[in-house]
């Protein structure tokens, strides 16, 4: 997706984030952590600090947003740096070479680590031993808009059309590469209830954060009839060189996605987990 249009995404995906971040996992982080210096992986155009500043209950003391994409910190940088209280550090990297810094120990460490709509972009346990390491003794982790395998979009076009095609969708997922590496997971936020145990985290709450966007009288809130028509442009972009489907049948399904959407009855409803937890004190 070209950068303007991403960025005007992750402006639109704010109000779908915003309804479905769990509440009580979002308050017992803002509880557990007081004046925090924060590390955001994968922060974007930076909606997540502004989302505390609006709330106004959490007080950091210093936020590091970490993204690979220049373009997104930049975008990031011209929203936030008149509005934050706090000291803002804007860094550009990939995730793999900020954990290789920190772990060759010229990074400083963390009382709170959030990753939102993230997590599932990678193979969990492998990445999870890495990122512990990140945070202080006793610090915490905000693991929020975890995907956990379940898309779902009405009406229905075919039963059996709708369910080749999400399960495709989910297949993509799960065989990501990226830099020869396994690199996704379609089921990570229910994983993460085993893995993080595992990998030595405390799991301290955790709850359901479903997208669930539907119109109203015909019409979308905010913008998000174009935070819909990016999914489905993500579903094109995943599954158009897919074999799996038989000639045409990919274009006809989305052919009759987009007109429900100009017709202002899409609905969208996708499966997903807030996880906080704690490193050992």
């Amino acid at each position: 997706m070209e950068e303007t249009a991403f960025v005007r995404y992750l402006d639109a995906k704010r109000t779908v984030d915003d309804r479905a971040l769990n509440r009580r996992v979002w308050d017992a982080m803002i509880s557990r952590a007081a004046s925090p210096r924060v590390l955001e992986l994968g922060a974007g155009i930076g909606t997540m600090v502004q989302r505390v500043i609006d709330d106004g209950r959490l007080k950091p003391s210093a936020w590091t947003l970490l993204d690979a994409q220049p373009g997104l910190i930049r975008e990031a940088r011209k929203r936030l740096e008149a509005s934050a209280s706090f000291h803002l550090d804007f860094s550009v990297a990939d995730l793999d070479t900020y954990l290789d810094i920190h772990a060759a120990g010229g990074l400083e460490r963390f009382d709170l680590i959030i990753a939102n709509a993230f997590l599932d972009l990678f193979d969990p346990a492998s990445i999870l031993p890495r990122i512990l390491p990140l945070a202080k003794p006793s610090g915490m982790f905000l693991f929020s808009i975890t995907f956990d395998g379940l898309t779902a979009l009405e009406p229905q076009v075919d039963a059996d059309v709708d369910r080749r095609i999400i399960d495709l969708y989910h297949k993509t997922m799960d065989e990501r590469i990226v830099n020869g590496r396994h690199s996704g997971d379609s089921n990570c936020g229910r994983h993460l209830l085993t893995l993080l145990p595992g990998c030595g985290y405390r799991i301290v709450e955790a709850g359901a954060s479903d997208w669930i966007v539907h119109p109203t009288h015909g019409a979308y809130p905010a913008d998000e009839q174009y935070f819909l028509s990016c999914i489905l442009a993500f579903f094109e972009e995943s599954l158009g060189s897919r074999r799996e489907l038989p000639a045409g049948e990919l274009d006809q399904w989305l052919s009759a996605r987009r007109k429900q959407l100009a017709d202002g009855e899409l609905v969208f409803v996708a499966h997903q987990l807030d996880v906080l937890a704690a490193s050992p004190g």
